[in-house]
């Protein structure tokens, strides 16, 4: 197979001396999107050590000992000093600290001339003005220039009472650095500077775009990214921002990542992806994102008509309690049943549908109690993730075009009874099925009102899967079929809150149910289990019916019962 040539996008790379990183080469800038600083002083002490041993180790051996940072990436158009920093801000800054701290503990001329690698002086012959090597994010920039940057700053820090994390981490380091900076000899000091500038090297990676910035990132940093799609698509509007409303802009998207947190910020905008795409994503989020998601192009609009909603709603998805103020408890209890499957397909459908204002709680309700009965089918069924992006994505066509009570969210004929017989099979072989559907069938049995807590929940077999020679068991189920058609089934399961017991699982009924199945009070917290409790023996009959009563709640619960039953 040949595939066809492309140019690829320049990547320039190489090892620089602290002395070139900090000189009109280059001008680094701190993205709004990018975390604050958070080195702490273990971290700062670690590096300063490092750097002092391995002049030591110069000094010692009188060999070109050199030191070296790790790697930077930055995005940066050739010839040009403005430098967004997408990895490294935690080491530039540091470093600045420390040369800022070097520089103030020195006499005033040499003081003016280390000023140099923290401030660019401006030439008014050639119309320059001066500027700061490093600017850190919006909300830290001035604090760091006064605390830091400025001549003479850092022997004068203030007190770190009412500090936010990241303006106490620079005052903690700064202070770290200027009692052991101190401590030494001016000479010292001196050679520490030399050491810095002339034999600590960066490698410098600079890329033209943050997409080329992240994929680089990716790949030199096994261990993961601080820095999600949802970053990079921050850092993508802000560009295009008026520098005037860029902390609004800022401001308000940090509000809503703060509101949800992290992790569900940055899964936000898979399912912001997925409503707008309505097909399986074959593209990286940040890519795909601004290709499908049109009103991203728009940065007012995206906020105020896409982000901002769109996050709200979410939080109410993710908040039961806020939900069920607006929804009412039937909703809301689809929605806790909705969270316990193994993945949340569903929830860009959730997210399309609420985040219309407009919806009466028994409209909520009839949606929810569809919506999880869709999931279900899928889940219960082990549609994979091309179906069940299918199916969903049906659903929100339908959404985006006005209509949730369309075919869509509905089961077909040859749908409930492919649901039907899959509740009737043997289930506890589905073994990520099994859980969850048992705790449904509970909460149901209890009217609904279940909730469950419990560390520890398992599922158990009433019939042994393998009943002893000697057992009663046989004798209650002698015909191999029919016991071994029974075993797995939905009537011969239980639910504990305990580890299993393999030698109590082949205890008789009688023994079983009063020492393994009861628990204080001779009682079970599961309705489920309970009515086991109350038979008196466990036989092919006693199956029967119980399978029959279970099956008829799930069917009643997701409007599946066969048309005759209906």
């Amino acid at each position: 197979m040949q595939f066809e040539p492309m140019e690829l996008e320049p990547i320039k790379a190489g090892q620089e001396r602290l002395s070139r990183v900090f000189s009109d080469e280059f001008a680094f800038a701190i993205p709004t999107y990018q975390r604050p600083y958070a080195w702490e002083k273990e971290q700062a002490e670690a590096l300063l050590a490092d750097i002092l041993a391995a002049l030591d180790e110069a000094i010692e051996t009188k060999a070109p000992v050199t030191y070296f940072l790790g790697s930077i990436v930055l995005i940066k158009q050739p010839g040009a000093p403005e430098a967004k920093v997408v990895d490294g801000q935690q080491r530039l800054t540091t470093l600045t600290i420390l040369l800022s701290v070097l520089r103030d503990l020195s006499s005033l001329e040499v003081g003016i001339k280390r000023h140099a690698y923290i401030c660019e002086e401006g030439d008014p012959d050639k119309g320059t003005k001066s500027r700061y090597r490093l600017t850190l994010r919006k909300r830290d920039e001035e604090f760091f220039r006064a605390t830091v940057q400025n001549k003479g700053a850092t022997n004068a820090l203030p007190g770190t009472k009412g500090l936010t994390d990241s303006r106490l981490r620079i005052v903690e380091n700064a202070t770290l650095f200027h009692d052991r900076a101190k401590a030494m000899t001016p000479e010292a000091r001196d050679r520490l500077v030399a050491f810095l500038l002339q034999r600590c090297y960066l490698v410098v990676i600079a890329v033209a775009n943050v997409d080329m910035a992240h994929r680089v990132f990716t790949v030199l940093n096994a261990r993961g990214l601080d820095l999600t799609p949802a970053d990079i698509l921050k850092a993508d509007l802000l560009d295009r921002v008026a520098a005037a409303d860029e902390k609004d802009y800022s401001d308000s998207w940090e509000a809503i990542e703060e509101q949800l947190g992290r992790d569900r910020f940055a899964e936000l905008f898979q399912h912001i992806r997925m409503i707008y795409q309505r097909e399986k994503p074959r593209e990286r989020l940040e890519v795909g994102f601004k290709k499908f998601v049109t009103d991203f192009a728009d940065h007012a609009k995206f906020m105020k008509g896409v982000l901002q909603p769109f996050g709200a709603t979410f939080a109410k998805l993710l908040s039961p309690p806020a939900f069920a103020t607006l929804y009412g408890d039937e909703a809301t209890k689809r929605l806790r049943y909705l969270t316990k499957l193994d993945n949340n397909d569903w929830m860009p459908v959730a997210l399309k549908f609420f985040v219309d204002t407009n919806i009466s709680a028994g409209d909520a309700a009839l949606f929810m109690r569809r919506l999880e009965t869709l999931a279900y089918f899928l889940f219960v069924t082990r549609a994979d993730i091309n179906e069940r992006i299918r199916r969903y994505a049906n659903v929100l066509t339908d959404l985006v075009g006005g209509e949730w009570k369309g075919r869509s969210i509905e089961l077909a004929a040859q749908d409930k009874a492919a649901f039907r017989a899959d509740l009737d099979g043997p289930i506890y072989q589905v073994t990520r099925v099994r859980l969850p559907l048992l705790l449904r069938l509970d909460a149901e049995l209890s009217s609904g009102g279940a909730t469950y807590s419990h560390d520890i929940v398992s599922v158990e077999h009433v019939l042994p899967q393998t009943p002893e020679a000697a057992s009663q068991w046989l004798k209650d189920f002698p015909d191999d079929a029919i016991r071994n058609g029974w075993t797995h089934k939905l009537a011969n399961l239980v639910l504990l809150t305990l580890r299993k017991n393999i030698q109590a699982s082949n205890w008789d009924f009688s023994t079983k149910k009063n020492r393994y199945f009861s628990e204080s009070g001779g009682v079970s917290p599961f309705v489920i289990t309970t009515q086991v409790l109350g038979e008196q023996s466990w036989t092919p009959t006693v199956l029967e019916a119980r399978q029959r009563a279970l099956l008829a709640k799930l069917h009643t619960t997701w409007d599946i019962a066969p048309e005759a039953q209906s």
